[in-house]
């Protein structure tokens, strides 16, 4: 046998395994999956069960932040559109509430809320969220911004226009997320004249 043909087979073994890492790079996800891929599979490594756990994990916690998205909206919308009772269920049984008042809950909220505001035009929005979940607790940081007047004639001789940011804590209670602590810090506040909606039109 010539020494052409002694090293055949291992050309080719050194072709195949590069081809195999080459193979395992493009589906398996870079320098990694190369490793991985020479190594010895063993009896309690399981790859494909640690990626779908890993997926799954990733899509509960995509699902947890979006449905704290939501609660988190629809504080904003029952506080503009005066739906007192609605507003009062996002929060847990015994929450931490500082929006500029103290209150030590969902019910004393609204209820001092609704006595301040009335019938008062508002527009409260939040935006730019960073959520944290950790199990079945989770954080958020909210962007703020809120324009608050009363209607003309009203004791308050001015509305305000803030600028600041909401942090929350939600609680996951029987599958679903409520608002366990929120505390608003303005870092803006602009005075604003009271106005009066035109009333809706009949229909």
């Amino acid at each position: 046998m010539s020494k052409q043909e002694s090293r055949t087979p291992s050309a080719w073994r050194s072709r195949v395994v590069g081809a195999a890492a080459v193979a395992a790079l493009l589906a398996g996800g870079g320098a990694g999956a190369v490793a991985r891929a020479s190594e010895p599979a063993s009896a309690g490594h399981h790859p494909a069960q640690s990626a779908a756990a890993h997926n799954a994990a990733t899509v509960q916690r995509l699902a947890d932040i979006e449905d704290i998205r939501q609660v988190k909206a629809r504080y904003f919308r029952y506080l503009d559109s005066k739906q007192w009772p609605k507003l009062a269920a996002l929060f847990t049984a015994h929450p931490t509430i500082d929006v500029g008042a103290k209150y030590s809950s969902g019910k004393e909220l609204v209820e001092k809320t609704a006595a301040l505001l009335g019938d008062a035009p508002t527009a409260h929005q939040g935006f730019l969220p960073e959520i944290q979940v950790h199990g079945d607790r989770a954080t958020a940081i909210w962007a703020m911004e809120d324009y608050v007047s009363f209607p003309a004639g009203s004791s308050y001789k001015s509305g305000f226009h803030g600028y600041g940011e909401y942090r929350d804590t939600y609680q996951r209670i029987h599958g679903h997320w409520y608002i366990s602590s929120t505390v608003l810090t303005r870092f803006r506040v602009d005075t604003v004249p009271n106005w009066t909606p035109s009333a809706a039109p009949k229909k």
